[in-house]
């Protein structure tokens, strides 16, 4: 798998061979592996290997940015794929106190044809506006729209997010800061076109095919590539059959607080909690599933309503070493998802999880190198049992600053 994984990545490290250009270049590879790619009950286990380029160049207040990146799955035959996006970005001072800051871009994710209904390219935009309340106080309001177009119609979306924060800095190395932020996604066309007629539709729940969630989409969009046979993750997308077509969305509000602690030059401590309300419409898919390595354009911050709570401890070792440690909690409902029961009925029900995360990372940073190990944890409980599911996740991977040709700016 290796091999073929650098056939494909070999035109990148071409690219990376040669940084007389006067940027900052950086290659990596992760190396991945998971007993529960989907995170269903029905556990897939698999190796992923990453390979990453990215580049960056400045102009004074003007940056280019540049990612390419290839995932091969070792076992998931067809899932292997192709991700790159381009920006650029500006800051612009306003007084000596705050700034604006600028970013557009776009996006592209392309598979083989087992999953090209994943496929998408995209564009983005972001606005923010920065400034010092007090010299130990930073207010921070920030617009970010976003639009994705999917090869399977279905999963065209419209994003776009607001978000108003402030931090608050203390001589005691004590950090706090508070976030509120509201949302909205727009799913431009989810809904397939063509009622199902009764008899089909009990002929399908009997069977336990996509109107139960059993097999996928078979008889929609772009069919079983994806949420099918092609894969063992499960019910897949359900979508809701709509005869007049048209569009769904979903917004959402909520409230986060961190603190955080420095304890002398070596220990830091971390905790945060985070509310999110859905305000308006919900999921226009009756059953949607969880991606671990794969996008999901059904399931993301857009599609719950519930909190978190989070813990974390970083301390800094000798000789360049740097070990943070993490636990999260999660309540999260999914509006407009249903559950299912074992035999692919409906159980009336919103779908709801909880899930315990346990996280390490390991990294030891050189001049021009980093290395690390992650080790990951998760326990997922639900009321469907098709996410009752429980599996480790490990991922090791190096990163090379190549050095360049054109000096930049002090820091």
């Amino acid at each position: 798998m290796i091999r073929k994984a650098m056939k494909h990545f070999a035109v990148i490290l071409i690219l990376a061979a040669s940084p007389a250009w006067g940027g900052s270049v950086f290659l990596s590879f992760n190396q991945h592996a998971t007993r529960n790619l989907f995170q269903t009950s029905e556990p897939v286990a698999d190796q992923v290997s990453v390979f990453s380029l990215a580049l960056e160049k400045d102009f004074s207040a003007l940056s280019l940015l540049g990612r390419a990146e290839y995932s091969a799955f070792s076992q998931t035959t067809g899932m292997s794929f192709f991700a790159a996006d381009a920006g650029i970005d500006y800051l612009a001072p306003a007084g000596r106190k705050s700034a604006f800051y600028f970013a557009a871009g776009g996006t592209g994710q392309f598979y083989g044809r087992a999953y090209a209904a994943f496929s998408s390219i995209g564009a983005h935009l972001v606005g923010a506006f920065k400034t010092y309340l007090t010299p130990s106080s930073i207010l921070k309001l920030q617009w970010q729209g976003q639009y994705l177009s999917y090869n399977d119609s279905l999963f065209d979306a419209l994003t776009q997010s607001v978000s108003l924060s402030v931090d608050r800095y203390f001589a005691s190395r004590t950090t706090l800061k508070a976030e509120a932020g509201w949302g909205y996604k727009y799913f431009l066309h989810p809904f397939l076109p063509e009622p199902v007629e009764p008899a089909v539709e009990t002929a399908l729940l009997s069977a336990g095919g996509p109107a139960a969630g059993g097999g996928g989409m078979a008889s929609g969009g772009m069919g079983g590539g994806w949420g099918g046979q092609q894969y063992q993750g499960g019910y897949g997308f359900v979508p809701r059959y709509r005869s007049d077509g048209g569009g769904a969305g979903m917004g959402n509000v909520s409230l986060s607080f961190l603190a955080a602690q420095g304890l002398g030059d070596d220990v830091g401590l971390s905790a945060s909690f985070l509310r999110q309300w859905v305000v308006s419409g919900e999921n226009p898919f009756a059953s949607i599933e969880e991606f671990y390595y794969v996008q999901n354009p059904t399931s993301d911050a857009f599609s719950w309503e519930g909190y978190q709570v989070n813990g974390r401890i970083t301390l800094e070792l000798p000789w360049d070493i740097s070990l943070k440690t993490g636990y999260t909690y999660s309540d999260r409902s999914f509006p407009g998802v249903e559950s299912f029961d074992v035999d692919g009925l409906l159980l009336g029900i919103t779908r709801s999880d909880r899930q315990n995360l346990v996280e390490a990372r390991l990294q030891k940073d050189f001049r021009r190198l980093t290395v690390f190990l992650s080790y990951s944890y998760i326990r997922n409980a639900s009321n469907d049992p098709l996410f009752v599911w429980k599996s480790p996740f490990v991922t090791a991977g190096i990163e090379w600053r190549l050095p360049t040709a054109g000096k930049r700016g002090p820091a």
